[in-house]
């Protein structure tokens, strides 16, 4: 058998002597791994973005709707299906959520803008300990008017009732120190001098943080609030760019200092008020206001509306709705060990405790992303699989070309296998040199709509900073694929060149 270095040196030699058969054969295999490695990476980046949007390993517990001579029979989520849920070995951690039952509508001053929206059936309480996204947020994120070491929510204040617009929802401003009260001014010119209503004001100690609540006369702590990174994006991509406001930075401490401090982020929330005519007729109790401000950034917000602890929510529950309101979750957001037990885990849920999983689109998405990769890694086999035919080709066409060379090299010594090694390590070598000018031109191919995408594509949710994601087993794929494609392809001609006879090669013309 021929050394291996002698081997190696002949393989090189005649692999680069022809540029014209490299390039023929060469051609396919780039275009090819270039085509699976962009696939591969971009499948990849987008099933990273989807999970920060479908954690695929959470699925959300709820309870069926069912009715019985028009009364609500529907199982109640409590903290003893919490409990149980929680007993499962495949289960990590459950997180229970209950909805602001009532409707409620919020309104604030944000850069100049005043907002007006929809607070009931938009906002949800939870454990205050599961916010831990970072030290700020955990800190001011708690049930203040249940912490007894926030004493400034016992001290008594004036409270004035809203202006004449008799609007529920207005948010007071902090009383100047210099501030007197306007004077008597006649309505009409000549007239009799008339009583002027004095402003709303807020007359709590620390009033960035405190507020005077018209329930009991007494300052409280603002409702803390966090918000899903959803919401951030759905504000830089749509409401930021139509009212021309400002984008909201990645880090939102620097954010809310730039616009002011936590004073820039609170709003009010009038309980039992509603902006939707006739859908507060069965509440239990008249609308009043509180206020809330936004403290921070947190995944385990809900993702399309606003999250506080959920103290609060079971108070205004019990106050608005009654005791049962107070005392039935939700849902219960489950965490699961393994993604791949979700089956299992939900068909205990239907047989043992008579509940479902809600339609979670984040599995759904995951179904269509991997149909996706499997079509377009189908598409880049093909490509290279062509390509191992035209090098068969390429391969046949030139061991008709060398019969005299190999002749001589069999009647020199060389055996059949010698032969055989000498044409398929021409084969691997322009397959993996074809792998990696392939990997090269799918990185450039990547940078282009990079370029393209962060210059000319409009800002919209969960825009990425780049669509790829090359991760390292997808470079060792691409050149696995495209030097064992090769390989293949030149097997059969170096079968049929180490069968030739050395004097049929050499004397046949």
């Amino acid at each position: 058998m021929m050394p291996v270095n002698k081997l190696a040196r002949m393989v090189v030699a005649n692999t680069l002597r022809s540029r014209r058969h490299f390039i023929l054969s060469a051609f396919g295999i780039v275009i090819g791994i270039a085509t699976f490695v962009v696939f591969l990476a971009s499948t990849e980046q987008v099933g990273t973005v989807l999970e920060k949007i479908f954690p695929l390993e959470q699925v959300s517990v709820v309870a069926p709707r069912a009715s019985l001579a028009g009364m609500d029979v529907s199982k109640r989520l409590d903290d003893t299906i919490v409990k149980t849920i929680l007993a499962r070995p495949e289960v990590k951690s459950a997180l229970p959520r209950m909805t602001l039952s009532f409707p409620a509508a919020g309104r604030g001053d944000f850069e100049g803008n005043d907002l007006k929206f929809e607070v009931g059936g938009f906002a949800d309480g939870i454990q205050p300990d599961v916010v831990d996204d970072d030290a700020r947020t955990k800190e001011l994120f708690r049930d203040w008017d249940a912490d007894p070491s926030d004493t400034k929510h016992h001290v008594a204040c004036e409270y004035t009732p809203p202006g004449k617009d008799g609007d529920i929802i207005q948010s007071p401003r902090s009383k100047p120190k210099n501030y007197k009260p306007p004077e008597p001014k006649p309505l009409v010119p000549g007239g009799p001098p008339v009583e002027v209503e004095p402003e709303f004001f807020n007359t709590c100690p620390d009033s960035d943080r405190y507020y005077c609540d018209d329930s009991d006369h007494m300052c409280h702590h603002r409702v803390p609030i966090v918000m899903s990174p959803t919401m951030i994006e759905l504000y830089n991509g749509q409401f930021a760019k139509s009212h021309g406001l400002p984008i909201a930075d990645q880090d939102f401490v620097k954010f809310v200092t730039q616009r002011g401090g936590l004073n820039a982020m609170r709003f009010s929330i009038g309980l039992g008020s509603t902006t939707v005519a006739g859908s507060n007729t069965n509440i239990k109790h008249k609308p009043r206001r509180v206020e809330g401000v936004l403290v921070g950034i947190s995944n385990k917000a809900m993702p399309i509306g606003m999250t506080m602890p959920i103290g609060y929510v079971q108070r205004w529950n019990r106050e608005f709705q009654g005791d049962e309101a107070a005392s039935t979750y939700s849902s219960i957001i489950v965490t699961l060990k393994d993604k791949q037990s979700i089956a299992v885990f939900s068909q205990w849920l239907q047989d043992k405790l008579d509940l479902r999983l809600d339609d979670s689109l984040g599995e759904k998405f995951a179904t269509v992303l991997f149909v996706i990769r499997l079509v377009l890694v189908l598409i880049s086999l093909v490509i290279i699989g062509i390509s191992a035919i035209n090098i068969a080709h390429n391969f046949f066409m030139q061991v008709t070309e060398r019969r005299r060379e190999l002749g001589l090299l069999r009647a020199v010594g060389a055996t059949q296998q010698d032969v055989r090694l000498v044409v398929l390590g021409e084969a691997g070598l322009i397959g993996l040199i074809g792998g990696v000018l392939g990997v090269l031109f799918g990185l450039l191919l990547a940078a282009a709509v990079d370029y393209a995408s962060n210059h000319y594509l409009p800002r919209f949710p969960y825009k990425p900073t780049t669509w790829f994601h090359f991760s390292w087993w997808i470079w060792v794929g691409g050149l696995v694929c495209s030097t064992g494609f090769a390989v293949i392809g030149g097997y059969l001609p170096a079968r049929r060149a180490s069968k030739m006879e050395p004097a049929q090669a050499l004397t046949q013309n």
